[in-house]
């Protein structure tokens, strides 16, 4: 029997935070937009509160991340398919391969936008999720066994996480 892992939805606007967080951080220390120091990190992180006060943004944000993840992958797989199949990487190489590949992104974008942002414009329909849930509510769901099989993959995670990257 499978384990059940959808307790990991609980820490939803912790990953969000998280993420948002990150790239902001990454584009703002890379681009030297605010100089180095403590800047950037206190504007990334102004800019996660933000993203997490809003649920719409906060749903767009778990909207886009899985997809994103996915294209990671897919993309990963055909260059390690490409790698094995044949010793010509030049079509690798060229600008046409990146560009397919941000053409896809900014798809993810925009359908992910429009899913999570068409409440907004036609407010007559209902946003189906992203609202919070309250402390008790989170703590009475922690009794459930759900809460047990993301914990374990949690750690299971952590431990190979630290196995791998021990000296």
């Amino acid at each position: 029997m499978a384990i059940d892992i959808s307790g990991i939805f609980l820490f939803m606007p912790i990953f969000s935070f998280l993420f948002v967080f990150l790239v902001v951080y990454a584009i703002l220390s890379k681009s030297q937009l605010l100089g180095e120091g403590m800047i950037p990190v206190f504007v990334s992180f102004i800019m996660a509160i933000i993203f997490i006060s809003f649920s719409s943004l906060e749903l767009y944000v778990q909207t886009i991340v899985p997809w994103f993840v996915v294209l990671l992958i897919c993309t990963f797989l055909v260059l390690l398919i490409a790698g094995f199949s044949s010793k010509n990487m030049d079509w690798i190489l060229k600008p046409g391969f990146g560009w397919t590949v941000i053409v896809i992104l900014l798809v993810i974008f925009l359908v992910a936008a429009i899913k999570v942002f068409n409440p907004v414009f036609h407010p007559d329909l209902l946003l189906t999720s992203g609202q919070g849930t309250s402390l008790l509510e989170q703590i009475s769901y922690g009794t459930d066994g759900r809460i047990f099989g993301t914990i374990l993959l949690l750690g299971i995670v952590g431990a190979v996480s630290w196995w791998i990257t021990k000296k």
